[in-house]
């Protein structure tokens, strides 16, 4: 049986890793195959007009996407988080969303509630 070279173990050592990787984010997708919803929508039936205030808790993917900054892939993310963990307690909770920090909220804090 013959040895590795030093460049030969890296290469392997490489290609083990990479085989790590690959078998973890293969584990994730099986665990969570629907995290991220994708939501179609007739552009028709959406407004972007004025509205008062959205029950995060309460509303579904149509009058969430109708809030200014909240498209279809955030609205998926709200109700996903909204199955998985719950109502939010308040409206600051949003934050807890993917792509929703500070300076967001601060655009969305009197556009929603959660009671």
């Amino acid at each position: 049986m013959s040895k590795f070279t030093k460049e030969e173990k890296r290469v392997l050592i490489f290609l083990v890793a990479c085989l790590f990787i690959g078998t973890g984010i293969l584990y994730h997708k099986k665990l969570r195959p629907n995290y991220y919803t994708h939501i179609e929508f007739d552009e028709k039936e959406i407004n972007k007009s004025k509205i008062t205030k959205v029950n995060i808790n309460t509303a579904g993917a149509l009058e969430l996407i109708q809030i200014k900054n909240i498209g279809p892939v955030t609205a998926g993310r709200i109700i996903n988080y909204r199955e998985e963990y719950g109502p939010f307690r308040d409206p600051e909770d949003i934050k807890k969303i993917k792509g929703i920090g500070d300076k967001t909220y601060e655009q969305l804090k009197k556009q929603i509630v959660t009671e």
